[in-house]
């Protein structure tokens, strides 16, 4: 099969890179996608439930360094994803969009809001804990 014709199936995440890259592309910012999915996989995710789970079952030394493979698992991710063709694709997909700008800015609102409530709710259920 050529690798013009490739089909490839489009996710949220691809969206959310795309936005960025052409942010990136447009304004001449250091927050390009590969930043933004760091972005919404640390603070989201890995900082209000990794880290104190981490630590609760395996301590902070080995937590440690799960902790720092796991932070570069978006970059990874990209480096293996966003190929050539896959960014082409993406390109036509995504071409047509209009102010990626206020996108971005609403994909980064709802991380920081999930951020937020996930960090109320460990500290709820009793995972993190005042000093």
């Amino acid at each position: 099969m050529d690798k013009n014709k490739r089909k490839f199936r489009f996710c949220f995440i691809d969206y959310m890179w795309y936005i960025a890259e052409i942010w990136y592309e447009r304004e001449h910012t250091h927050f390009n996608g590969n930043m933004l999915l760091f972005f919404c996989w640390l603070f989201p995710i890995l900082m209000p439930l990794g880290i104190p789970l981490l630590s609760h079952f395996f301590g902070w030394g080995v937590g440690f360094f799960i902790l720092i493979f796991l932070c570069s698992l978006p970059d990874l991710f990209c480096l293996f994803r966003y190929t050539a063709g896959r960014r082409e694709a993406l390109c036509e997909h995504y071409g047509k969009m209009k102010h990626p700008g206020r996108k971005l800015a609403k994909i980064v609102l709802v991380a920081i809001a999930l951020a937020i409530a996930n960090f109320a709710l460990m500290f709820h259920f009793g995972f993190i804990h005042r000093a």
